[in-house]
Order: C-alpha cells, then structure tokens, then sequence
C-alpha cells in the first residue's frame, strides 16, 4: 500500500515538473517576443530572429546508452551472483528481466543516436 502512494506521488510530481517546464518556457519566449516588439521590431524580424538564433540542442543518447548498458551489466552480475553463490533463483530472475530491459533499452538509444546523427548530417 505504501510503495503505491510513493509511486502515485513520485508520477504526480513528474507531470508536475514537466508541466511547469513546458510553462515557464512559453512565458519566456513570450517575454523575449514582447522585448523585441517594445523595441519596435516587426513580427516577421522577430520569428526571422528566433530562427537564425534557434538553439541548437541534441540529446545525449549515447551517452544516456552508455549509462544503461552499464547498469543494465550490473544487473546481469547481480543475477550471476544470486544464481550461482546464493542459489536463489527466485531473486535472480527478476535481475536477469531488469537487465533483459535495460539492454533493449540501451541498444534503442544507440539506434536512436546514430539515426540523428545520420539526420543532423543531412
């Protein structure tokens, strides 16, 4: 029962974050728009200001595969070692679907990172 609250809290303030992200950025740009105009720019100027100086973000997805690949083995060494030294296979299999999951994971965002990379380059 409180491991489903912990996880209904920890969902809540997830959707939370994100949504106050999402509104703080839009209250932002709204600023810098109203800046622009305040100074006499003219609407077509502004959003031909917000292209050429568009930031230019890439996600880290090797780095982020990297990261769950590596957590991904440990979880397979963790299994290895409740298998063979502890002969508790009944706690292993759970380690052994976590790193099951975590390689699928980890090899999407390779993919995902060698794709738009491909894209970029285009």
């Amino acid at each position: 029962m409180i491991s489903l609250i912990i996880a209904c809290i920890i969902s809540v303030s997830a959707i939370t974050a994100l949504f106050f992200a999402w509104y703080f950025y839009l209250q932002a740009r709204n600023k810098e728009r109203m800046a622009l105009i305040q100074r006499g720019e003219k609407m077509e100027d502004v959003f031909r200001l917000q292209k050429e100086n568009k930031f230019k973000f890439s996600f880290p997805w090797l780095k982020v595969s990297t990261v769950v690949l590596g957590m991904g083995v440990s979880f397979l060494i963790i299994g290895l070692y409740l298998f063979i030294q502890e002969n508790e296979a009944d706690k292993a299999k759970g380690f052994f679907i976590t790193f099951i999951i975590a390689t699928c994971v980890g090899i999407a965002c390779m993919i995902n990172h060698f794709i738009s990379k491909r894209k970029s380059l285009n």
